[in-house]
């Protein structure tokens, strides 16, 4: 069985794999059933309440980049080892403007990545190997009039992921852009196969959340009640404890970011190599 410190690795690793493979190609996630009714309200345009339906909830989280141009935010990602009952933790640093479209994101822990997507190359550094590739931004991550409302009209059973978000070098880029994980719902909800309910409130890095219940995954969703993101996430095991939380300590919107954070500049006497070298070297544990 692996333990946190391994999976963690086993992130930054595996998302390098991933953003090779999906330089080439474009994906989608086919859920099994079709749904038998969508009910898909308007976008809200005033912030959710205790009172909203779970449907607006979802509408608001299908559609959550409308809601915001530019984002910062530190969220703290804490795993439980099945073996020792330890608590591991990494923090993750994001900047993103015009949507997404420009990004810089940073990983810290004992695999720390620096990521930057500037206007026409994506870079990404493993900082403790001193090793870094970059590649142009391919037609896949680019948002081209990205309409999630339609898509999964005129899709049956297909979710479609952010064209910015899954870019990032994080697991997690669904609650920053929790139009998949909406999408997912929005099936589950209409085919049975899920129980969406919301379960509370609270506030997450001073912001208003509402708690969203998501069964039989044993889901919790704090979402912001004004943009939709994901502010808090927690999955749990079957002793219903969580076995990963996922926390905003601090995020902003519509402040203006600076230019010069989203260009990149890798560590001192860091080399540069291949897409396929950076994986194979990543991958390696010497």
């Amino acid at each position: 069985m692996k333990t946190s410190k391994s999976i963690l690795k086993g992130i930054v690793v595996g998302l390098v794999a991933g953003i090779i493979m999906l330089l080439a190609i474009n994906s989608v996630y086919a859920l099994p059933n079709k749904a038998n009714r969508l009910n898909i309200p308007a976008l809200p345009s005033n912030p959710l309440n205790i009172k909203s339906s779970v449907d607006e909830v979802l509408a608001l989280m299908l559609e959550s980049d409308q809601k915001w141009n530019s984002l910062t935010a530190t969220y703290k990602l804490s795993e439980i080892d099945k073996i020792s009952g330890e608590i591991h933790t990494q923090n993750q640093y994001f900047w993103l403007d015009k949507k997404g479209e420009l990004a810089r994101a940073e990983i810290d822990g004992e695999y720390p990545v620096n990521f930057v997507r500037g206007t026409n190359l994506i870079s990404t550094e493993n900082i403790n190997k001193k090793i870094y590739f970059q590649a142009e931004i391919p037609d896949t991550f680019k948002y081209d009039s990205f309409n999630p409302r339609n898509l999964l009209l005129n899709a049956s059973g297909a979710v479609y992921f952010h064209p910015y978000g899954r870019i990032l070098p994080t697991g997690y880029y669904d609650f920053l852009y929790p139009t998949a994980i909406a999408q997912s719902m929005i099936f589950g909800k209409a085919n049975g196969n899920q129980e969406i309910e919301i379960v509370g409130e609270d506030e997450v890095a001073g912001r208003d959340a509402l708690i969203i219940s998501r069964m039989p995954k044993n889901h919790l969703y704090w979402v912001d009640t004004i943009t939709g993101v994901v502010l808090r996430a927690e999955y749990f095991e079957e002793s219903d404890k969580w076995q990963a939380q996922f926390e905003a300590q601090s995020i902003i919107f519509d402040k203006k970011i600076p230019g010069s954070i989203f260009q990149f500049s890798p560590t001192q006497d860091s080399e540069i190599l291949t897409p396929s070298e950076f994986y194979e070297q990543s991958q390696n544990n010497n």
